[in-house]
């Protein structure tokens, strides 16, 4: 194993601690930039889905983050990590359909990934449209949505007590 290989192992070990800036920081001296580090085989590729994931959480660079972890997928499209990361990434910038989609393809591919599995469960799963027929972003579907969840809270309240 090289000396580059073993700090990205160690900036991967840091990303999985949740020691999110220190990881950025050995990933932007391993790498020398965060533009696009030089990755093309893909033994190197599995530090970039992590360079991607610990870049959103701290610098908030989610478009950058996306085409990180999207390159390590393409290096690597069988590690459930990358797909999992990628997931993060889209959760933390607000693109939840997204999120699901790269989930669901990652399961599809390796049913028995545990970090899949348990993107999978904190994504939830969605209710039915109120009116199947209508679009999900339809205002009727969108009002009928909120009302059913105002009333599942409110139950839920009553059996508290």
């Amino acid at each position: 194993m090289t000396t580059m290989q073993k700090r990205i192992n160690e900036a991967i070990h840091l990303t999985k601690q949740a020691e999110y800036l220190e990881a950025l920081t050995l990933f932007l001296d391993i790498y020398g930039s965060e533009e696009a580090p030089p990755v093309q085989d893909a033994k190197a590729a599995s530090g970039l889905s992590y360079f991607g994931l610990s870049l959103a959480l701290v610098q908030k660079k989610y478009r950058l983050a996306v085409d990180l972890c999207r390159r390590a997928l393409d290096l690597e499209f069988y590690n459930g990590d990358h797909y999992a990361n990628l997931a993060h990434v889209y959760m933390i910038s607000g693109q939840r359909k997204k999120a699901y989609e790269t989930v669901q393809t990652g399961l599809r591919l390796l049913p028995d990934h545990e970090g899949l599995q348990r993107a999978r469960r904190q994504l939830g799963v969605r209710s039915r449209p109120a009116v199947p027929f209508l679009d999900r972003s339809h205002p009727i579907n969108v009002t009928l949505g909120q009302a059913r969840q105002q009333k599942k809270v409110v139950v839920a309240e009553k059996r508290k007590k």
